[in-house]
């Protein structure tokens, strides 16, 4: 038997919950799962700030992107379950028809902890910041990495 790699050792951490399986995903499915945000219509964006600034880097905390679902669950519940599909590689039926919000909410979470997204945003906030100095926008860039 060949050994494996650390890629595939660390790719192959898996959780189940409600039915969904909950692996660590490689970055083209979460790319993948982005495409689906190139169609999210202007007034998606308007609804979820409610006439507030609104940040991206305010979603990437649990607390904001479990509000963010919430909010998606709300206006645009089919956008909402084909991200999701793609994301945890599961049937929009299953998620649609099969899991109570709670559910759901509690498998995003799962996927959250799996993927360690939480460290990912945080080490991305210093690219961030110096990427938004690069290109002329320091001043933005202390409000956006709050």
């Amino acid at each position: 038997m060949p050994k494996k790699t650390n890629e595939a050792v660390s790719l192959n951490v898996c959780k189940t919950i409600h039915g969904v399986e909950i692996k660590k995903m490689p970055c083209g499915k979460y790319f993948e799962a982005l495409q689906e945000l190139k169609n999210l219509p202007t007034d998606f964006i308007k609804e979820v700030s409610k006439g507030v600034e609104f940040k991206l880097s305010d979603v990437f905390q649990l607390e904001n992107l479990l509000n963010l679902i919430a909010q998606l669950a709300i206006i645009t519940p089919n956008f909402m379950f084909k991200f999701l599909s793609k994301l945890f590689d599961v049937k929009e039926d299953y998620l649609r028809d099969s899991l109570t919000p709670s559910e759901l909410i509690e498998v995003c979470k799962v996927f959250w902890e799996v993927n360690n997204l939480e460290n990912f945003f945080n080490q991305m906030k210093p690219v961030v910041k110096k990427l938004t100095e690069l290109i002329g926008f320091s001043a933005q860039s202390q409000s956006v990495l709050k």
